[in-house]
């Protein structure tokens, strides 16, 4: 049985779609990337039968009207934490995909009750190699008046730029969270994004890759190797790093749910 609730977070609506809540199950809860919503884990409903699912929209994003304060990564992630603790789990394992792995590793710093049992990043930004999107958008975002933003994002600018000529399912998904998304939202996000090339250290490593390996609790990195073909000093610093490698995958690992899920189950056992 699926569920959806709008949790009232300090004044901000945040969209969850979940399952029944077993206690004899773990809880995985799955945070979505730039321009994402839920959608891009359907999948795991059916993937992970066993399993308690958690999925939230970000403000902004999804069925999550934009924030009345901010859109930083730091206030989403203390939302997520605040939602946690209003649907009473305290205990719960984290998957972030892209923008959501940067989201969910906030989350995990900011953890001071110990919720999070284990974190799965999938694709997030740990290495200035990794933002090549966010920075396109950054740039129309600022070019461009917020009117011709807009309709750049929800015409067939950002279309055709990007879901349209990939060519792949991943991306269908992607371009139809996009058409529900905040423009506005959508630049901020993506400037802030870009905007980790000015922390990054001597390996190129930005300040949320830093604070992922510095998290003490079991994590592992997921990536694929169509993704990141060519960052060959993002690639030597992910090989520093418990990871898991997808062959041929694209951005989005989760693409191939058999393989993803697999992996995501086999994690969470190892951790039990």
């Amino acid at each position: 049985m699926l569920s959806e609730r709008w949790l009232d977070i300090d004044g901000d609506k945040l969209y969850c779609l979940l399952s029944s809540i077993s206690k004899t199950q773990d809880t995985l809860v799955l945070l979505h990337g730039l321009g994402e919503s839920h959608l891009c884990f359907a999948d795991a409903i059916d993937w992970l039968p066993n399993h308690n699912i958690v999925m939230f929209d970000m403000c902004g994003y999804g069925y999550s009207p934009a924030s009345s304060t901010s859109h930083s990564t730091e206030t989403q992630a203390k939302r997520i934490l605040a939602a946690l603790k209003l649907m009473n789990i305290d205990k719960c394992f984290l998957l972030g995909h892209s923008w959501g792995g940067d989201v969910s590793t906030l989350v995990c710093k900011q953890d001071d009750n110990k919720v999070i049992q284990g974190f799965i990043n999938a694709e997030g930004g740990l290495h200035e190699e990794n933002v090549i999107l966010s920075r396109i958008i950054s740039e129309q975002y600022s070019n461009l008046n917020e009117k011709e933003f807009n309709h750049w994002v929800k015409g067939s600018g950002f279309a055709t730029r990007f879901p349209l000529a990939w060519k792949h399912g991943a991306g269908i998904k992607f371009l139809s969270s996009v058409r529900r998304c905040d423009p506005v939202v959508l630049g901020e996000t993506a400037s802030e994004i870009y905007s980790q090339h000015a922390t990054q250290d001597s390996r190129g490593v930005v300040s949320w890759g830093q604070f992922y390996e510095a998290l003490p609790i079991p994590k592992v990195y997921f990536w694929g190797t169509q993704s990141l073909e060519g960052c060959e000093r993002a690639l030597e610093f992910i090989e520093t790093l418990d990871n898991v490698r997808f062959e041929g995958a694209n951005h989005w690992v989760q693409n191939e749910p058999a393989k993803f899920y697999a992996e995501v189950e086999k994690f969470i056992s190892s951790v039990i």
